[in-house]
């Protein structure tokens, strides 16, 4: 009679235990990382990190996924969840394939993905849960739970393979299969100029790399006759240009502002591109002052934003840099507003040939030192 009550609780515990799984994955579910709905599943779930962690091995993805940011190719060790692995398996889908949408908690628009790409298996989707070794924080909230998604590239150099903070995964109604995909035209490689600048002297050979590859990019541009002027002071106005161009942003029409800055004038759309953008501000009596020489607290505070918009680094680590630390013995002058990205900069030897024993923050920038600390900031490998 024991032994039968014994089997018997080990069995409504088993069942218990069977259900309480099955509502985590399904409903009820208060808080949880992302959730898996839409016409295209038998059944809707919603999954906290935990239920992504404790899925079985065959689901689990630990690889090296390249990407590529604005300025650079870059890597990360990801470990999550294969998303075909889910949508199969968990979900039920019912398409082989479908229109799959990637909704993101603070509303960035992401392109449509299809279930074929995600059924492909050297494409591998991914529901990261770690990255490098670290959980996921991308809202500045460690008490939301967060995934990021990365799937492989298609082709060397192709943007747009991470996807972050997706909160909701929509799989809409099953769709025809397109016949054989044509063959995608190959477009022409842009080739890079070829720029010889007479005047960079052995004075300025400290920044005659910089000069030479941001002019090959089309960065920054000579002053003609085959000069570069690399003593020249460097304005507001074309710092905002070199930035833009840095950053691969497209140029966005002026608004108007501004009070000393025109339509007509040529940087106007570079203006309002970097103040978009977030790289620049104006001053408090509505001007910009696009003709004013750039020092160096302003160069670097923009550079340090233009590192972050790259994702060449997180701005949590970032701020974590402080002046108090710096080797600069005129430290204490540079000013609050510039002090993360000076601190942080200097440790990643940007300044170096430029500012050694002494940071010099109101010092005027010229056009060798500028394309230099543009270069060492967002393009050095």
């Amino acid at each position: 009679m024991f032994i039968k009550k014994t089997k018997l609780v080990t069995f409504v515990l088993l069942v218990v235990l069977v259900l309480s799984q099955t509502v985590v994955l399904a409903e009820g579910v208060e808080s949880f990382a992302v959730e898996i709905v839409g016409s295209g599943v038998e059944k809707e779930i919603k999954l906290t990190l935990d239920n992504l962690k404790s899925m079985p091995e065959e689901a689990q993805i630990n690889e090296e996924y390249i990407y590529n940011s604005k300025t650079r190719e870059k890597s990360a060790m990801v470990k999550g969840v294969s998303l075909a692995y889910l949508l199969k398996e968990k979900a039920g889908v019912t398409a082989e394939n479908a229109e799959v949408i990637f909704e993101a908690s603070d509303g960035y628009e992401i392109d449509p993905q299809t279930l074929e790409d995600i059924f492909n298996e050297d494409l591998k989707y991914v529901l990261a849960y770690e990255i490098n070794g670290e959980s996921i924080d991308n809202d500045d909230n460690p008490d939301n739970e967060e995934i990021v998604v990365y799937r492989k590239q298609k082709e060397p150099g192709e943007f747009s393979t991470v996807f972050k903070m997706v909160v909701k995964i929509t799989v809409g109604e099953a769709v025809e299969s397109t016949e054989k995909a044509k063959p995608v035209e190959e477009k022409p490689k842009v080739e890079e100029k070829e720029i010889v600048f007479t005047d960079i002297t052995e004075k300025y050979a400290y920044a005659a790399k910089a000069i030479e590859e941001l002019a090959k990019k089309g960065i920054i541009d000579g002053v003609g006759n085959g000069l570069y002027a690399p003593e020249r002071e460097f304005t507001r106005a074309q710092f905002c240009k070199i930035m833009v161009e840095a950053l691969g942003y497209k140029q966005v029409e002026y608004t108007g502002g501004f009070t000393d800055v025109k339509a007509g004038d040529w940087f106007a759309p570079y203006v309002q591109t970097a103040v978009e953008s977030g790289l620049f501000e104006g001053y408090d009596n509505g001007t910009f002052k696009p003709n004013k020489p750039i020092v160096r607290q302003e160069m670097a505070a923009v550079v340090g934003r233009g590192a972050v918009l790259a994702e060449v680094v997180e701005q949590a680590r970032m701020d974590k840099f402080v002046m108090e630390k710096s080797n600069y013995k005129d430290k204490d002058l540079v000013p609050e507003w510039a002090a993360h990205q000076v601190a942080w900069l200097e440790d990643q030897d940007v300044f170096s040939n430029v500012a050694v024993e002494k940071f010099e923050p109101t010092k005027v920038v010229n056009r060798a030192e500028a394309a230099l600390i543009v270069y060492n900031t967002l393009f050095r490998k």
